[in-house]
């Protein structure tokens, strides 16, 4: 313990010099470098799929290769890369040299690229006429109500199309681009939605006009109507005035969306019974066909979930023709016709 002021001088002496020594001396590191493809013709698309990055060996002081490396470390992309240049490009299959040139690291000057003994180092590329396409978008999102709510129509996609750019070979081969997996429930309210787009499965060097669409979903409440009096039309061929239907009006109760109920009247209600149907059946009684006249932006399949007649069945009640006192004249004179007619021939 004597002495011990001159010991830690000395220590620290002894880094210092350390650090001195290492700052002089310059080493070899080998890192990964995203690929960057710069000025393709606008003509043309990579229609490989190229490294993503590349393994090199660069050389530089160990201060300068640590922050380096640091850097790199935590995703910085803009610390270095390797950079080809397509200028000069043409149509098919090219491959490029990877020299010194292309290593580019503009905040580390003194930091160079170490070219491999022995061997060349290269990137093959197949280039192809670039092109654009319109591809449908395929939602993988899940809607589902609350208790007492419904969902009144199919979920609507803003834009249904995405437009692609890219090489036409690999274009040719997209049927359509998928959303992100996800699951909405027990919505009560109708919403617009943001949905990121999928691109994992997409080609290389492939570029949307999007990447997220819209999705807007209807949501109503539960709610139930009732129309009475709606008459009951019997249609088909029969003699008219020879048969009526038992009661000729009813009333119906229709459950679905509240939004879409309120704006429906006794007008939109449609009733019928064919004719035929009470002898095909062998019946007296059936329940009337319902149709509903609702708008055009109306899902019928979604937005109505249930309808009840009051009574359920309307009966057929024929009517028996007497046959007129002036239909047996004429019956009469046409039998004296035809049998004077046979004394004529005689």
């Amino acid at each position: 313990m004597k002495h011990i002021g001159l010991k830690i001088t000395a220590f620290i002496f002894a880094i210092a010099l350390w650090l001195y020594v290492m700052s002089l001396n310059s080493f070899q590191v080998t890192v990964e470098l995203p690929v960057r493809l710069v000025k393709l013709p606008e003509m043309l698309a990579v229609a490989s799929k190229p490294p993503q990055t590349l393994q090199v060996k660069v050389e530089g002081e160990a201060f300068d290769l640590m922050r380096f490396r640091s850097r790199l470390r935590t995703g910085d992309s803009s610390v270095a890369s390797i950079v080809l240049d397509l200028q000069n490009a043409e149509l098919g299959a090219t491959r490029k040299h990877v020299t010194a040139k292309n290593f580019v690291a503009q905040n580390y000057p003194n930091i160079k690229f170490v070219e491999p003994d022995n061997q060349l180092m290269f990137i093959d590329l197949e280039l192809d006429t670039r092109i654009q396409r319109n591809i449908p978008v395929r939602s993988n999102v899940t809607f589902n109500t609350a208790a007492g709510y419904l969902l009144s129509d199919e979920p609507k996609l803003s834009p249904e199309f995405v437009t692609v750019s890219g090489a036409r070979n690999a274009l040719t081969r997209m049927i359509e681009i998928p959303t992100d997996s996800l699951d909405f429930d027990t919505l009560k309210t109708g919403k617009k939605y943001t949905i990121p787009l999928n691109f994992d499965l997409f080609p290389a060097y492939v570029t949307p006009s999007d990447s997220s669409i819209s999705i807007i979903v209807d949501v109503q409440k539960i709610a139930t109507k009732k129309f009475e009096k709606i008459p009951v039309q019997l249609i088909g061929i029969y003699e008219k005035g020879s048969a009526k239907l038992v009661p000729d009006s009813v009333d119906i109760e229709i459950t679905g969306g509240e939004r879409v109920l309120d704006s429906m009247t006794n007008e939109n209600v449609e009733l019928f019974i064919e004719y035929n149907r009470f002898a095909i059946e062998d019946v007296d009684s059936l329940p009337p066909t319902v149709k509903l006249k609702l708008n055009t932006n109306v899902n019928r399949e979604m937005s109505i979930k249930a309808t009840q007649i009051i009574p359920d069945k309307v009966s057929l009640v024929k009517k028996v023709v007497k046959p007129t006192a002036s239909s047996e004249t004429n019956k009469t004179n046409e039998d004296y016709g035809e049998e004077e007619d046979e004394e004529d021939e005689e």
